[in-house]
C-alpha cells in the first residue's frame, strides 16, 4: 500500500509517499480501507518529533481515517468486513490502509461522505468533549471560543451554538478570518491582537455580553490570551484549556479564581482515546446526528488528492487554514 512515512524527524525534506506492507489487524483490530484522511495540528508537530505520542521513526502520521472495513481481528464483534467507519487511531492514517481497535472504529451512517467524517474527526470530538463533558455547557449560556478560526476552535463555535449556547464570541489572533467564524455560528468577534489585551479582551467581550461576562471560555491559545480571558469570566463560570497554539503555557492566578468562584479543566481527548472509552463511539453518533440534522458543519476548506499531503499540512504552518483539509485517497 501506499503511505507517508516520517523516517527521520530532523529532516522534513526525507518524509514521502512510499509503498510499505500492509498492515495486519490483531485481535481486536479492523483493516480499513482509507477513503479520507483529516489533517490535523498534531500532523505538523509530528514531522519535527514535537508530538509527544509519535512513535519512534519511521512511522506514518495521521488521526483521522474514513473507510470501508476490509478485515476484522477474531475477537471482533462491533463491526464487519464492508461497514462505513471512521477510525481514530493515534498514527497511521494518512495511508491507503490503517489498522484501528473496535472501539475507536466509530460507525458512519448513510448519507454522512467520508471527506465529511474524516474533517469531523479529532478537531469536532475535542470540542464536544470540551464543551459538553469539561465545560458543562448549558442552553441559554455564553461561550467565549480563543482560537475560534483553526479545526477545534471553528468545531465549537458551531457546536456551541447547536447545543443551545445563547452567544458565541470568536476569539481571533488572525483578524482577517473574521467572517468565517460568524459564517460558522459566531455572535461577535473579538480582537486578540489589541494593544492592552489584559482591559482589552474584557472590553469587547462586555460589548457583546454585558460586564458579568461569559460563562464559559474554551482556549486554545493559552499565554497572555488565556490570562486575560480570566477577567472575562462570569460568577461561577468556567474556562477550559484545550491547548497552547502561541507556544506560551500560562500561569493561573488563583485570585481570579477566588474572587469569583470559577473554574478551571484541562481537556484532551487522548485520554478517551488511549482507554478506549465507550464514550467516542457515543459522542461520535451524537455528532453524526447534528450533521445529519443540518446543525453543524464538517468546516472543510480544502479537499486534496492523497499526493499533497505537504500541501496539507503546509496550510497549518502558515496559519492559512480556516476549518480543516481533507486528502482524498
Amino acid at each position: 500500500m501506499r503511505a507517508v512515512v516520517i523516517s527521520d524527524i530532523e529532516n522534513r525534506e526525507s518524509v514521502e509517499i512510499r509503498d510499505i506492507d500492509d498492515p495486519i489487524p490483531g485481535d481486536d483490530d479492523v483493516l480499513v480501507d482509507v477513503k479520507a484522511c483529516g489533517v490535523n495540528f498534531t500532523d505538523l508537530l509530528s514531522l519535527d518529533g514535537k508530538y509527544q505520542n509519535n512513535p519512534p521513526p519511521p512511522f506514518t502520521p495521521g488521526k483521522d481515517a474514513a473507510g470501508v472495513v476490509s478485515a476484522v481481528g477474531s475477537n471482533v464483534t462491533s463491526h464487519k468486513i464492508g461497514d462505513r467507519v471512521l477510525a481514530h487511531v493515534n498514527n497511521g492514517a494518512m495511508a491507503e490502509k490503517t489498522v484501528c481497535h473496535q472501539a475507536l472504529a466509530c460507525a458512519l451512517p448513510d448519507g454522512v461522505a467520508f471527506e465529511d467524517a474524516a474533517a469531523m474527526g479529532l478537531a469536532h470530538l475535542t470540542a464536544y468533549f470540551a464543551l459538553t463533558r469539561r465545560g458543562k455547557l448549558q442552553a441559554g449560556e455564553t461561550v467565549l471560543v480563543n482560537g475560534a478560526s483553526g479545526g477545534v476552535g471553528l468545531a465549537a463555535v458551531g457546536l456551541a451554538k447547536a447545543l443551545g449556547a445563547k452567544t458565541v464570541l470568536a476569539g481571533l489572533t488572525s483578524p482577517g478570518k473574521a467572517d468565517a467564524v460568524k459564517a460558522a455560528g459566531a455572535d461577535a468577534v473579538i480582537d486578540l491582537t489589541v494593544d492592552d489585551l489584559k482591559d482589552g479582551l474584557r472590553a469587547q467581550v462586555a460589548e457583546v455580553v454585558g460586564r458579568q461576562g461569559v460563562d464559559m471560555v474554551l482556549d486554545m491559545v493559552g499565554g497572555a490570551v488565556f490570562e486575560a480571558s480570566l477577567r472575562a469570566i462570569a460568577d461561577e463560570g468556567r474556562a477550559v484549556v484545550v491547548g497552547f497554539a502561541s507556544g506560551t503555557i500560562p500561569a493561573v492566578r488563583t485570585n481570579y479564581l477566588l474572587l469569583k468562584n470559577i473554574s478551571v479543566v484541562g481537556m484532551t481527548v487522548n485520554s478517551y482515546l488511549k482507554s478506549r472509552s465507550p464514550d467516542i463511539a457515543k459522542a461520535q453518533a451524537a455528532l453524526f446526528e447534528l450533521l445529519k440534522a443540518g446543525k453543524i458543519d464538517p468546516n472543510i476548506m480544502a479537499r486534496l488528492p492523497f499526493d499533497q499531503f505537504r500541501d496539507g499540512i503546509r496550510t497549518l504552518e502558515d496559519r492559512k487554514i480556516v476549518g480543516k483539509t481533507v486528502l482524498l485517497m
